[in-house]
């Protein structure tokens, strides 16, 4: 990262953070030629914004509707929202490439799934009055049980386990020991209430009504143990590195074999689970995978994760939310959630034995209490926010566990070096709705992943609201006199709503940012994080189309010249820019064309990218580092939309930072 010489420091007593603007070495000031042109038009966005029209005359009390699309064999959830008329509109953003927009409406009956077609920016959803659905599976409920949301876990120490998925405790309940020995997979046939479990040849099934052990098979098309299993409508789906077969589940034939196709890196470990809509996953410990084709004999997969898992995980299980879980191969094992959107993943819950499988049993929604804690007209089940009247859904963007990044260059206007590690700041927003899908405040989740810069750096981001609709801001952490605040928390001076979050990265972290330790899950060693939480309240209700594209308009400024700001390509500059260095050095911008913060090359100084992103090493340009950046740009985008990831010949890891 980029080195500086000794700077003057100078103690402000009275006003904390003042410190004497560094003198740069002339190295820091290296316009490296970065032999890197794009085409005039290319303006490194890949969305575009969507308006969704729903009409549904169903009358039933309680509907909520998910809308996702599917991009690079990844399914990405963009928001939820809840009926409040017979014909509505919302507005959401989509990448340029998608076609079609999967809606599922939520009822007591189940959900129903419509496929629809994108015309020019607009898509038609339309239901029929009445519906008769099912969700995956029926249920057994004895008499006098409610139905609850579970897993079923087991290992190869005998163990099996009841995991309670109704809260965020994840509470687990010791069930007799596995008869026959340990197993590393299971599978629930939930219609007749049986888990089935393998020891080596022998697949066994437990009844859950009756608590009775039984055999169920002998023989397998593995002459042994496998590692992933699942059922669904008759068949068991058995896998093991790149081999899969589906087998009848009454007479233990094999009725195909495929050979797997797609995985990157590894194919060890992992299991197999069906979706709510019967779409198929796998995950190992290469990532998280969909099965998109199949042939007689072949089974095609795309990855949803960007790279390696940094864990062995053994086991997954999807439920009824379409919540992705998975455990870690571990004397004390981790449950972990995984995004279905992106394959990021949180750890929820650490166990005290082991879990080499998991499998998930779904309730029904009309077998669930419709009680409305809140009454706010949404029930619980159905309601984000069960226990606040003010609030009921959300939109996560770039999805619920994942983060994107935002990579920076910050020697505007001189090119630099092109690496893009100056300033990395994670994110995730989310627009909080009510019940009549009406935005009550946007929190945004902040993380400082790197601080590669010589110099000082702030972090802000414009809102594109009325400021009158703003009540308070919270989160931001500033010190010193560079940034001025109104009571609000917003900058002054802006004719647009400008959070500031930070006004000096070197705040929080040292540069180099070498505050390393050693991630216990994966062994590596990892540079410290620092997070802000920026909540955004609303003095009312609002409509939340403006909201409906993060990460609106983010900028790096420097610490001692407020006017000197770095936007993403084709992004304005905030009223106390300073416009005396548009068009100076490399810079191209020409207001009068809308064009900013774009060199004459067409390259950019800030980039958007809706995953983690690794960053390249001090002076390895980012082309060097991720060897089709620079194809996806030529292509306006339309080739390689997933550069960033490290899939075989992606990356050059001798030009990627490895800790972080």
């Amino acid at each position: 990262m980029k080195n500086f010489a000794p700077l003057c420091l100078l103690l402000c007593l009275l006003v904390a953070g003042c410190i004497e603007k560094p003198e740069l070495n002339p190295e820091d000031t290296e316009t490296l030629d970065t032999g890197l042109s794009f085409p005039n038009e290319f303006n490194f966005r890949t969305s575009r914004k969507l308006q969704v029209n729903i009409t549904d005359p169903g009358n039933a009390s309680q509907v909520k509707y998910s809308l996702s699309y599917t991009f690079q064999n990844e399914v990405h959830k963009v928001l939820s929202i809840g009926k409040t008329a017979v014909s509505m509109s919302q507005s959401l953003v989509i990448p340029t490439a998608v076609s079609e927009l999967q809606v599922e409406k939520h009822t007591a009956g189940g959900i129903e799934l419509k496929v629809v077609s994108i015309q020019g920016n607009e898509a038609n959803v339309e239901f029929e009055e009445t519906f008769v659905g099912s969700q995956a599976n029926n249920n057994l409920v004895s008499e006098n049980e409610s139905c609850q949301d579970r897993l079923y876990a087991v290992n190869g120490q005998r163990g099996f386990y009841s995991i309670d998925l109704t809260g965020d405790d994840y509470t687990p309940t010791a069930l007799d020991d596995l008869e026959g020995g340990g197993s590393i997979a299971n599978a629930l046939d939930q219609e007749n209430g049986l888990v089935y479990y393998n020891v080596g040849t022998t697949l066994y099934q437990y009844d859950i009504y009756s608590t009775v052990f039984s055999v169920a098979h002998t023989g397998n098309p593995f002459n042994g143990s496998y590692p992933r299993l699942t059922f669904k409508d008759g068949y068991f789906w058995m896998s093991n590195n790149d081999k899969l077969y589906k087998v009848n589940a009454t007479t233990n034939e094999v009725v195909n074999s495929y050979t797997i196709n797609g995985f990157v890196n590894s194919t060890s470990g992992g299991d197999l689970a069906f979706d709510s809509q019967g779409e198929l996953y796998l995950a190992c410990f290469s990532g998280l995978y969909k099965f998109t084709d199949f042939t007689e004999t072949t089974a095609s997969i795309g990855r949803i994760s960007a790279e390696n898992f940094p864990f062995q995980l053994t086991s997954m299980a999807i439920d009824r939310q379409d919540r992705i879980f998975v455990g870690t191969n571990d004397a004390n094992s981790n449950l972990i959630q995984i995004s279905k959107e992106d394959g990021s993943y949180q750890i929820v819950k650490t166990y005290d034995f082991k879990i080499n499988d998991l499998t998930a049993w779904r309730c029904e929604l009309n077998q669930l209490e419709q009680q409305d804690s809140d009454n706010d007209g949404v029930i619980d089940e159905l309601d984000d926010y069960p226990n606040d009247a003010e609030a009921a859904y959300d939109v996560y963007t770039p999805s619920e566990i994942g983060m994107g990044s935002l990579a920076f260059e910050d020697l505007w206007p001189v090119k630099g070096d092109y690496d893009f590690n100056d300033l990395v700041m994670g994110y995730r927003f989310v627009n909080v709705l009510n019940s009549d899908n009406l935005a009550v405040r946007t929190e945004i989740e902040l993380t400082i992943r790197a601080v590669g810069a010589g110099n000082h750096n702030g972090f802000g981001i414009q809102i594109p609201l009325d400021e009158s609709l703003i009540s308070q801001v919270t989160g931001y952490e500033i010190f010193g006199s560079l940034v001025s605040l109104k009571a609000n928390g917003l900058e002054q001076g802006q004719s647009i709503p400008t959070i500031i979050v930070f006004n000096d990265a070197f705040d929080h972290m040292s540069a180099p940012a070498a505050g390393a330790f050693v991630n216990t899950v994966s062994g590596q060693t990892q540079v410290a994080e620092k997070p802000f939480t920026i909540v955004i309240n609303f003095t009312e209700p609002i409509d939340p189309a403006p909201l409906a594209n993060p990460p609106y308009n983010p900028f790096l400024f420097n610490s001692f010249e407020r006017g000197s700001e770095v936007h993403l390509s084709g992004h304005t500059p905030t009223d106390l820019a300073d416009a005396s260095l548009f068009g100076t050095e490399d810079d191209d911008t020409r207001p009068g064309l809308s064009r900013f913060y774009q060199s004459t090359d067409n390259t950019p100084w800030a980039i958007n990218i809706i995953h983690t992103f690794r960053y390249p090493t001090e002076k390895s340009r980012i082309d060097k580092a991720y060897n089709y950046f620079l194809h996806w740009g030529e292509s306006n985008g339309q080739n390689y939309a997933d550069w960033y990831g490290d899939n075989s010949g992606y990356r050059n890891l001798s030009k990627i930072y490895q800790n972080n």
